[in-house]
Parts: structure tokens; C-alpha cells; sequence
């Protein structure tokens, strides 16, 4: 096995054992949020997203996602509120 299969079983392992998500709110025009695992809900005034402890829902005006990937995603527009619901948290997945 090449160093560069090593390294890309390293990545994969290390995102699926991780069990916490970082996010990050600059002003009130842009959210980043890494580790999501889904997007439930996406129109211009919410989004709804699972991450590894729970869901948050982002409120605001003209929101727009970018960069959404497996390692996370960019929220931005004029944000109203940030609501953290750990409910329904992840189980085994």
C-alpha cells in the first residue's frame, strides 16, 4: 500500500469516527458549518441541516449555501437566528 492510499484510508476513517461539528458565524452574513452530514430543509429564508450531536436550523433572509461537501458547508446571508435541537440525536450512524 502507497503512502497516498494510506493517507486517503486515514481521511475516511477519521470523518466517520468524528463526533462533533464546528461552526463558525462572521457578522451576521456567514455561517460555516463543518461535519454536516445532511441538509433537511433548504429555501431562501431556512435551512435545516443533521449534524453528528443533533440538527440546527438557520433562519434569516436570501440565504444561499456554498461549498457543500462532505467536510461542510457555507451558509450566507442576512442571518436571523441559529437554533440547536440534540432531540433527535444521530444513533449509530
Amino acid at each position: 500500500m502507497n503512502i497516498y492510499d494510506l493517507s486517503e484510508k486515514y481521511d475516511k476513517l477519521k470523518r466517520s469516527v468524528i463526533h462533533h461539528s464546528l461552526i463558525q458565524i462572521s457578522d451576521n452574513g456567514k455561517l460555516t458549518v463543518e461535519e454536516c452530514k445532511e441538509v433537511l430543509l433548504f429555501d431562501e429564508n431556512t435551512i435545516k441541516m443533521r449534524l453528528s450531536f443533533g440538527e440546527i436550523t438557520v433562519t434569516g433572509l436570501d440565504l444561499k449555501m456554498r461549498n457543500f461537501s462532505d467536510r461542510g458547508v457555507i451558509v450566507t446571508g442576512k442571518l436571523h437566528s441559529v437554533e440547536f435541537d440534540d432531540s433527535g440525536k444521530e444513533r449509530g450512524r
